[in-house]
């Protein structure tokens, strides 16, 4: 029986997950001779199982909070897709994300059921431009927060975390500054990416430059035509960013309820800020979940905050069962769900709100499209 090429991808990347799922567990449990079975078994037994559903809950919320930003800006541009639709865009980005390294699959994954959908390509594009935009805002913003409200954790950590952070930090402030300067300054960032590759290519550390321009101009095209978008509708970005502080706020939110399971004392906003750093760390790896990485941070950070050690190694097993696997299958079931179900859905009609006359959608610029986005799609 022939295998299909994005089966055999599917298969590889899973086969990566669980790869790193058993080398984070080899670690954890080689690096930490004092955690036992028993510590487990202790902390289950200990738990507050109420409590510990509002873990569960954040992790729901984590996928709903996606799915209304979705929802609000294709509706802005005039679509009008059923929730349901909604929750599947985010549910495929999400799952497709926590797959493949950097999260590059949860893109083309969700645009190609808005696609089929029958949300065109330039307003599936531009919703997950625009919402990824928003999401790199909400983890600064979160991180500014941490900094101010929570700057005598930062201090508690050791020199290694405080430097993956830091570069963390930094990274996520360049990554919106050349998102915000593709919009407003699009033509000096082309004439300055394209100067760069040409200093690369004399320096001989490029081949075919051509093709990074052609990437380049693509990428800076995508996120003017953004510009030209919010422009129309100025509220969007308010709640875009909005929705995914919410998001990003839930998934960091998981952590507190976990160990407020077990030290019902535990601080709130002490949790939150920790875990805004550690977010801030790991999202500087190109893994997928920042898996290793993000377990890595947690307890080094979680340690030099004054933990116990064998409490930190479990509730970090448990955290991680809950807002990356867990989600990882809850969305993976909904997006397989929808796929059998779907099928090749009726085209998702333009309709005008109460009152109003009933119009197009206003149309958003189509982009260039490589080639392997256009094989990702397609697949």
């Amino acid at each position: 029986m022939k295998v299909s090429k994005t089966v055999k991808k599917q298969l590889l990347n899973g086969l990566f997950v669980v790869a790193l799922l058993v080398i984070t567990l080899v670690i954890l449990f080689t690096s930490n001779k004092d955690l036992s079975y028993a510590d487990i078994k202790n902390y289950f037994a200990d738990c507050n199982f109420g409590i510990l559903s509002g873990a569960l809950v954040c992790m729901i919320l984590f996928i709903v909070f996606e799915a209304v930003s979705l929802h609000i800006i294709t509706r802005k541009l005039g679509y009008r897709p059923k929730f349901r639709s909604s929750l599947a865009y985010s549910s495929a980005d999400l799952y497709y994300s926590a797959l493949t390294p950097s999260a590059t699959g949860g893109q083309p994954a969700s645009a190609y059921y808005m696609v089929r959908d029958g949300i065109d390509g330039g307003t599936s594009g531009f919703a997950l431009m625009f919402n990824i935009f928003a999401y790199t805002g909400a983890i600064l913003v979160m991180g500014v927060v941490a900094f101010i409200a929570g700057f005598s954790i930062f201090g508690q950590f050791g020199t290694f975390v405080k430097v993956i952070v830091l570069v963390g930090f930094f990274l996520q402030l360049v990554l919106f500054a050349f998102f915000f300067a593709c919009m407003k300054y699009d033509k000096f960032v082309l004439k300055l990416g394209n100067g760069c590759i040409s200093l690369v290519t004399k320096m001989k550390l490029m081949k075919k430059p051509e093709k990074w321009r052609e990437k380049w101009q693509g990428a800076v095209v995508k996120y003017h035509n953004d510009f030209e978008v919010v422009k129309k509708h100025p509220s969007l970005f308010v709640w875009a960013l909005l929705l995914n502080i919410l998001q990003r706020a839930s998934q960091l939110m998981i952590t507190y309820f976990v160990c407020a399971a077990v030290l019902p004392s535990v601080s709130p906003l002490e949790i939150f800020c920790a875990q805004a750093f550690i977010t801030l760390g790991y999202n500087s790896f190109p893994l997928p979940g920042g898996s290793g990485v993000y377990e890595l941070l947690y307890i080094q950070s979680y340690r030099a905050m004054g933990y116990e050690n064998h409490f930190v190694i479990v509730a970090v097993m448990v955290t991680r069962l809950i807002s990356y696997y867990l989600l990882m299958i809850v969305s993976g079931v909904y997006t397989l769900v929808y796929h059998m179900l779907g099928g090749k859905s009726k085209k998702i009609v333009p309709k005008a709100d109460e009152g109003e006359e009933e119009t197009s959608p206003e149309p958003v610029s189509e982009t260039p499209v490589t080639t392997e986005e256009k094989t990702n799609l397609e697949e």
